[in-house]
């Protein structure tokens, strides 16, 4: 892809309505700053979808072939991001390209510790997720 037309990033579906990911691709990244759209709402049964890909998950507003650049800030299932898709493409847009930025693990939150002393125990793979120790294809 040469360019993408437009940059959205995942909505939060914890009901918070600032995300520190919206602000640095909205407004500090110069390369992201102008292609730019609020283009994605989680809906209102999002929260209780818990952690599955679904194309109830999110609305987006109409698109008409335009290449969207999707930024995401976390990667465990996959879902967020795979449902976010969905919606871009049922909107109308043409290729849906993904990007995640990773996170610095706080290991005092909730089971963070034990997930990463489980992964620090398993041989790494490229075809098994670290957090659902399971092949995936």
């Amino acid at each position: 892809m040469p360019r993408f037309d437009v940059v959205t990033t995942v909505p939060s579906t914890s009901g918070r309505l600032t995300h520190p990911l919206r602000a640095m691709v909205a407004d500090m990244i110069g390369a992201t700053r102008e292609r730019h759209r609020e283009l994605l709402r989680a809906t209102p049964k999002a929260a209780d979808l818990g952690r599955t890909a679904s194309s109830a998950r999110y609305t987006a507003s109409p698109l008409w072939g335009e290449h969207v650049l999707l930024v995401d800030d976390t990667w465990t299932t996959g879902n967020h991001v795979q449902s976010a898709a969905a919606a871009l493409k049922s909107a109308g847009a043409g290729t849906v390209a993904v990007v995640v930025l990773g996170r610095h693990l706080n290991r005092g939150y909730e089971d963070t510790a034990a997930h990463v002393e489980q992964a620090r125990l398993r041989q790494f793979s490229w075809d098994v997720c670290s957090v659902r120790p399971w092949a995936h294809s």
